[in-house]
């Protein structure tokens, strides 16, 4: 009998040890980190893969609701009727009842904070009035981050994105005042006229454990897994971060973190030119009515480089000495950074604070008076 057993044990450890790997082994199918506004990819995996997100398929909507909110195209105050079309909607609910009338602003805190959608569907036609001009909104929010996609409905069902594309679109959701003002909420009470109250309850637990995180979306569904796209800012730095297909929403929010981690300890944000502040101060100018200038970049700049690569090395191109006139729409020269490699990692133009104009001709002679004396 002990003999029967023990076969009957070591067969089913070698059928297990011989079982494929399968994708719910894995702790997320994709993954892709990156710095705001850089194509600089620190990590990723599959990040260009086109795969189901859950209920992420509702951020282009939340963010062109978001967009048109800060256009003051809605009135936050704006009362909305809401249509039997909206009530009936399934899936995530701030439990919208026929008729009723609620302020945007509850909705818009609905719809970023929990993807509710029907106070998605109840602002999109206050807004924009039927579904096809939303979806045709919608549609241009996408393409001004770089996607091109045509959608089914106005909650994209069953659209595929792959992690850079939810990155793209949560850029634009970190420059939206309104989407930044409710996707930071953990919890918040949305309150009906008849006195009745729906508890909305963020997702996103990494507002509570990631020091900085600022948002910002997440979804899931059995067969689709837990996806998120979040972002997180200490200093100056910001990262954002995508992962779709995690086995539960503990590996989601692990792998976030991890790997915003991973980017704040190995890398960081050097500021080169600030248009506030001169990159260089008193440059000598000749034949004008100043003798020097101070020089100025238009933009500011930024470089993110590893921690162990060292200080970015600066060049300056400009003649020894400037000539007047000097216009300070006209760039007289520029600055270069580059690595300890030698390799160009920006270049920015250099403009004189102010205008310089050149001496007329009896200031030029008393000059020359001035020096033939001193000579």
């Amino acid at each position: 009998m002990m003999r029967k057993l023990f076969c009957f044990f070591f067969a089913f450890i070698l059928l297990v040890v011989s079982l494929p790997v399968s994708s719910a082994d894995v702790p997320s199918v994709a993954y892709c980190i990156k710095p705001m506004h850089s194509d600089l990819i620190i990590e990723e995996n599959n990040a260009d893969e086109w795969l189901n997100v859950a209920g992420l398929t509702k951020l282009p909507a939340v963010l062109t609701l978001c967009l048109a909110f800060d256009k003051g195209l809605i009135d936050e105050n704006a009362e909305v009727k809401v249509s039997a079309n909206a009530a009936a909607i399934e899936g995530p609910s701030a439990y919208l009842s026929k008729g009723e009338t609620i302020a945007a602003k509850e909705l818009i805190r609905a719809a970023v904070m929990i993807s509710a959608g029907d106070a998605i569907v109840a602002l999109s036609e206050h807004a924009f009035g039927s579904a096809d001009v939303f979806l045709n909104n919608i549609e241009l929010t996408m393409r001004s981050v770089g996607i091109e996609k045509e959608l089914p409905d106005c909650i994209a069902t069953y659209m595929t994105f792959s992690c850079k594309e939810l990155i793209s679109l949560g850029e634009a959701a970190v420059e939206s005042p309104t989407f930044m003002k409710y996707c930071t909420e953990r919890y918040a009470v949305l309150e009906h006229a008849n006195g009745r109250k729906t508890e909305l309850a963020s997702a996103n637990k990494l507002l509570t454990t990631l020091p900085g995180c600022i948002g910002l979306f997440t979804g899931s569904s059995k067969n689709e897994g837990y996806c998120g796209v979040f972002a997180c800012r200490r200093g100056e730095a910001v990262y954002l971060c995508s992962v779709i297909g995690a086995q539960n929403s503990k590996t989601r929010f692990e792998t976030a973190s991890k790997l915003f981690e991973e980017a704040f300890a190995n890398y960081q944000y050097y500021t080169i030119c600030d248009p506030n502040e001169p990159v260089l101060e008193g440059y000598p100018v000749d034949g004008g009515e100043t003798d020097a200038v101070d020089l100025y970049a238009k933009e500011q700049y930024s470089l993110l480089m590893k921690k162990k690569g060292g200080e970015p090395q600066k060049r300056i191109d400009l003649p020894e000495t400037l000539l007047a006139p000097l216009d300070p729409e006209h760039a007289v020269g520029s600055i270069a950074f580059y690595d300890a490699d030698g390799t160009l990692l920006l270049e920015a133009a250099l403009y004189p604070k102010e205008a310089v104009r050149a001496n007329g001709f009896s200031e030029i002679l008393k000059r020359l008076f001035r020096r033939f004396i001193n000579e």
